[in-house]
């Protein structure tokens, strides 16, 4: 097998391409190809990060290669994680969303060269935000369903992890799904929120949402806020602190925004999405999980089945009103997308 990260000398890819390593997906013969940009410091890093992994795992007899060539991300895998620096800040919170233009640029740039390659990738797995931008150029560009995006498992597993914090259990004895934007609109299923394997208790659900999507804005808006000052002023512990009296759904979202900013970035909870998204793909039986992918929604997070044979969407795990809030989502985010291209391409014209 060869899986090729691009953007492996970044923060968050460092973190990935060693949670690769570290797995079991990869065995002795297959290719690890740790990419870098050409004139970057990341073209220092990923030689170093070959030769340590090389020396550190040496009995996996696992081939490392580094490179600063964008045409060598192809293979059995390309993880995508290719982005521009981002402007955390330790005393303001990160907004993924001013990433956009300039990582909608960086991925334009790279088209043509994936596009060469076409035929030599077998799937995608999208790290690099904002997800559904990057999901729908690199899709229509390589002709290609089989791509997956980290952020609504990556959400998942927050929400998950607040659920299970909200009603004292282990996280492990949890199952719940988010969808929609990884971002701002986000969406939370409470629908298929089960514990030990049950569905939660429609009381305990009423009790742990926000009423409405109005309430649930004005909470997210005011955590933000608060979250910021407090960020600003009595640093981080403070700020987590200061979150844990909101809604679930709230701290879901906000508390992530804070660890990005505190310079740590997220590397460690995207790894683990890139794992469970490859080890289902690799699976003969359909692995459920949320993830961006093509859908009649766009390319925002949705309940899909994966396997060798592909993607299967499962919108069926889903009520009513929440395939009414994903068709709505979509279409905000749809909107969002063609925007940004359409800004962008009349700059180029200019």
């Amino acid at each position: 097998m060869r899986v090729a990260v691009l953007g492996a000398g970044s923060d968050v890819g460092r973190v990935i391409s060693h949670a690769l390593i570290m797995s079991d997906l990869l065995s002795e013969e297959d290719e690890l190809v740790l990419i870098g940009r050409q004139g970057g410091k990341s073209a220092f890093i990923v030689r170093g990060m070959a030769e340590d992994f090389a020396e550190a795992f040496a009995e996996k007899c696992i081939n490392i290669v580094p490179s600063v060539d964008p045409s060598d991300a192809w293979g059995d895998f390309v993880v995508f994680i290719a982005s521009v620096p981002d402007p955390a800040h330790l005393t303001r919170i990160f907004h993924r969303e001013r990433l956009a233009e300039d990582n909608c640029r960086l991925v334009k740039q790279l088209l043509p060269t994936l596009k060469a390659n076409r035929e030599r990738i077998g799937w995608v797995i999208v790290v690099t935000n904002p997800n559904e931008l990057v999901a729908k150029l690199l899709g229509e560009t390589l002709e290609t369903d089989r791509i997956v995006a980290t952020g609504a498992l990556v959400d998942s597993y927050r929400f998950r992890f607040e659920i299970a914090r909200d009603l004292s259990v282990k996280p492990s004895q949890v199952e719940a799904w988010a969808g929609g934007e990884h971002g701002p609109n986000m969406l939370f299923f409470w629908s298929t929120v089960k514990v030990n394997g049950q569905p939660l208790d429609e009381e305990k659900v009423r009790k742990l949402r926000c009423p409405s999507r109005d309430f649930f804005e004005q909470s997210k808006a005011k955590a933000f806020q608060i979250a910021e000052q407090v960020l600003g002023r009595d640093g981080l512990d403070a700020a987590y602190r200061a979150l844990q009296p909101f809604p679930t759904e709230v701290r879901a979202i906000v508390k992530s925004y804070l660890t990005h900013t505190s310079g740590a970035k997220t590397g460690g909870i995207a790894s683990q999405a890139v794992l469970k998204l490859m080890r289902a793909i690799l699976s003969d039986e359909p692995v459920l999980l949320c993830a961006q992918t093509f859908s009649e929604f766009g390319t925002v997070g949705v309940p899909v089945a994966l396997s060798r044979n592909g993607v299967t969407l499962r919108l069926d795990i889903l009520s009513d009103e929440e395939r009414e809030a994903l068709r709505e989502v979509g279409e905000v985010v749809r909107q969002k997308i063609d925007r940004l291209l359409e800004a962008q391409e009349r700059q180029s014209i200019a």
